[in-house]
């Protein structure tokens, strides 16, 4: 759209509308995982909040959302730095979805790497050296984050 120009809505602009009105009144669908499929585990911290979405690949490839969780920080937890922030969010996904971890394998998906973090770096606080200790119990493979340019990427 451009100023002085006339706009014209067209058929396909209807289309195209009518395309996206349909997929926003549409819920995403929750469903059960599928024994012996690995788990994609979507990771992100905000500035105030964690969110996570755990998600796993159809029988046809596609990716059908498990469970999502989000969570607000504590006034301490605010002043984590970022890769904390991540680390913590994935340890809140553990704690709340052990169950869902226990069986299957996990592939966690950020920016940056939170494994890398806690598992590398020599352990600096009581924190680091708990959150190590949760981390080992579960097979986990840190996938990073693919960037599409030329497109606005959301955290999910």
């Amino acid at each position: 759209m451009k100023k002085d120009v006339p706009f014209e809505w067209d058929e396909a602009c209807d289309k195209a509308f009518k395309s996206i009105k349909s997929y926003f009144m549409k819920p995403p669908v929750l469903v059960a995982p599928i024994h012996g499929h690995p788990l994609i585990l979507y990771v992100a911290a905000q500035e105030r909040s964690v969110g996570i979405l755990l998600a796993q690949k159809n029988d046809e490839g596609n990716e059908n959302g498990l469970y999502y969780l989000s969570r607000m920080m504590t006034p301490n937890e605010l002043k984590y730095s970022p890769i904390e922030k991540l680390c913590l969010a994935l340890i809140f996904a553990i704690q709340k979805l052990k169950h869902y971890f226990q069986s299957h394998g996990i592939y966690p998906v950020s920016k940056i790497n939170p494994l890398k973090f806690v598992m590398i770096k020599p352990v600096l606080s009581n924190r680091l050296a708990r959150w190590y200790l949760q981390l080992q119990h579960f097979e986990i493979t840190y996938v990073s984050q693919k960037v599409v340019k030329g497109q606005v990427q959301q955290t999910f």
